[in-house]
């Protein structure tokens, strides 16, 4: 699409066209500056031979614009209507914008990354809250002035719904994408903000507030500079314990004397129970490990769990099982799961299947993948054991002879918290950062599970 504008610098009425700084399918923005008084604009012009119905339109953000003031918005100056051109004149922000600096090289730091997405959040929610349809951010829109940022008005006519809130949120993590150094967007908390802003937490898009406040824990956690290159979809708990601890260090403050008047108490009880009770063994024994097996204490009953993640050649016997069993059998094994899941088949599985015979790995020790949460949670009702809770996972892996190369879904499940929805415990392929998803239904790579076996109840009598 060629632009308005063929030659530059070029007058357009009282002003001079400088720079074109950005062309869209209706519109170009250009920088100028205002004669005689050397005033250094920002102008939207309107293309010519645009439609009736997209003339009209471009007239009603005019005036969305004027009737309202938003902080850290550029004001708007004029909007001038001649017989050719239609065009919007805003003052120009001061310093640079974002695609400037990207054009030459200028990328922001990991602490200038963090104030920009704030900045943005914050001039979004203020839109919501009055309830504007706003436009996407874009790099040419957005200005930096040392470590202040400014902004085009991104209202515009229309309303504020949730395509807008999406479009939003991908606009954003596009300027970070183009403004951020590798280094800094793969390895560092915002690496975490910016698979947000695409793929939304817990199945659904964020919305700005709520964005908000997840940034000021992000920023503000000890070491968040930089992560481990793990998925970007980390607990959201794990960011969230320490002020939680801070809590409970002032509560045990606050009640210091009673405390410490009961933990003398104990004490004094327990070092009676040491010269006068009767050897009792430990609840907490350490777990016994053979090939199969990792066994246990957990909740005072005693489990068994895999010591390895469920194998491709177990997976496929229990297809065959399923593919086997009438419609009331499958029913018993769906039960409270959603009812469009019908069958269980994992991503790229003949992929894998014929991966580990072609790499000299047999199917019945090479963990399957791929799989959903219910998924497991239908294996393991079929094989009369339960999906391994998150406790068990993190024993099995402690204590086992096999090296842990997939992340494992687990039953351990954390409940709805606003903004986010309930979801899954998702043990990491390598390290102790823990992951979630409340996307049960999706299938992932590199994601597999294990199964655990109550094998004694509370009251030591062996489980048949």
């Amino acid at each position: 699409m060629n632009p308005i504008f063929t030659g530059l610098p070029t007058k357009l009425g009282l002003y001079m066209l400088e720079e074109l700084l950005s062309a869209h399918e209706h519109t170009e923005l250009y920088a100028a500056t205002q004669s005689y008084v050397d005033r250094a604009v920002v102008i939207e012009v309107l293309r010519p031979d645009s439609p009736p119905d997209v003339a009209a339109q471009f007239q009603e953000n005019i005036r969305r614009r004027a009737s309202v003031s938003l902080a850290h918005v550029s004001p708007m100056l004029e909007s001038v209507q001649t017989g050719t051109f239609s065009y919007l004149i805003q003052e120009r922000p001061r310093g640079y914008s974002l695609a400037s600096l990207a054009k030459q090289g200028k990328l922001l730091s990991y602490s200038e990354g963090f104030s920009l997405v704030h900045a943005v959040a914050e001039l979004y929610a203020t839109c919501h809250e009055k309830g504007l349809a706003a436009a996407p951010p874009s790099a040419a829109s957005i200005y930096m002035d040392g470590t202040e940022f400014t902004f085009l008005s991104p209202v515009e006519a229309g309303v504020a719904d949730e395509a807008h809130r999406d479009a939003q949120m991908k606009g954003l993590a596009e300027v970070l994408e183009l403004i951020l150094p590798p280094e800094v967007l793969g390895k560092s908390k915002l690496s975490v903000v910016v698979y947000w802003l695409k793929n939304g937490y817990g199945g659904s898009a964020l919305e700005w507030a709520p964005l908000l406040s997840a940034l000021a824990t992000l920023r503000g956690k000890k070491g968040a500079g930089h992560v481990s290159a793990q998925r970007s979809d980390k607990s959201i708990l794990h960011f969230f314990k320490k002020r939680y601890m801070k809590r409970a260090l002032r509560a045990v403050y606050a009640h210091r004397l009673p405390l410490i008047f009961g933990a003398l108490a104990v004490l004094a009880i327990g070092c009676a129970g040491f010269f006068f009770a009767t050897p009792l063994s430990s609840p907490r024994q350490l777990p016994a490990v053979t090939e199969h097996d990792v066994c246990c204490s957990f909740e005072d009953r005693v489990w068994c769990v895999r010591s390895a993640p469920v194998s491709l050649g177990e997976y496929a016997n229990f297809l065959k099982a399923y593919a086997a069993m009438n419609k009331g059998q499958q029913q018993r094994l769906h039960e409270g799961m959603p009812p469009d899941i019908t069958e269980h088949q994992p991503m790229d599985w003949e992929k894998q299947l014929a991966s580990a015979r072609g790499g000299g790995k047999s199917p019945e020790n090479t963990p399957v993948q791929g799989v959903s949460f219910w998924d497991a949670l239908a294996y393991a009702r079929y094989a009369g054991e339960q999906l391994a809770p998150l406790e068990l996972v993190q024993t099995a892996r402690k204590h086992a002879r096999q090296k842990q190369t997939i992340e494992e879904w687990t039953s351990t499940r954390i409940s709805e918290f606003l903004p986010y929805r309930a979801h899954v415990i998702i043990c990491p392929a390598q390290g102790d950062s823990l992951l979630r998803s409340a996307e049960l239904e999706t299938r992932f790579p590199q994601r597999g599970f294990r199964t655990a076996q109550l094998v004694q109840q509370n009251n030591n009598t062996p489980k048949r």
